[in-house]
């Protein structure tokens, strides 16, 4: 009878402590999860205005090719500054204790979301110089290396991050 109390006792502390943080992180999760659904059609709408500022250039219509660029650009800094936002909400969560697994869960969360944000940056830049002119063999070779930089670690950190999630059997943060 004793055992059963203290069982009982150590589970609802347990489960107080547990819950008394869930309200902050389930928060920051679902603000994380809701910046990363508005990069995505951030950037679906961006590649459809590069899309049409491509044909335009076709049609030699550079005047709309370019308020198109633009505008692409534009989408691509809002993609990049939303997932920066969400990569910050990943590092605050990642101080959390409590569960023990969300330092090295949000951690990895943090990096691989801040890397997408890079990508969107460098998209944005890319943008914007090529529509002043082509660029040098140094940036292309640049945003060749860091695309592959960042392709290679964000592989490496969804499959520690899904590592994670199985042996958890949980998935907080969605693709």
């Amino acid at each position: 009878m004793v055992r059963s109390l203290s069982a009982l006792l150590l589970l609802v502390i347990c489960f107080g402590t547990c819950c008394s943080q869930a309200p902050e992180g389930k928060k920051l999760i679902d603000e994380i999860n809701a910046a990363k659904v508005k990069a995505r059609h951030l950037g679906e709408e961006a590649e459809v205005k590069r899309k049409e500022a491509r044909e335009k250039d076709r049609s030699d219509d550079h005047s709309e090719h370019d308020r198109l660029i633009e505008e692409a650009a534009k989408l691509y800094g809002q993609v990049a500054d939303a997932l920066s936002e969400a990569a910050n909400k990943a590092k605050e969560l990642a101080k959390l204790r409590n569960p023990s697994w969300y330092e090295e869960y949000f951690g990895l969360q943090a990096n691989l979301i801040g890397n997408l944000a890079q990508l969107a940056a460098g998209a944005k830049e890319e943008l914007l110089v090529r529509k002043n002119g082509v660029p040098s063999e140094s940036q292309m070779q640049s945003w060749k290396d860091n695309l592959l930089r960042i392709r290679e670690e964000n592989e490496k950190y969804r499959k520690q991050i899904m590592a994670i999630e199985s042996r958890q059997g949980v998935v907080l943060i969605k693709e």
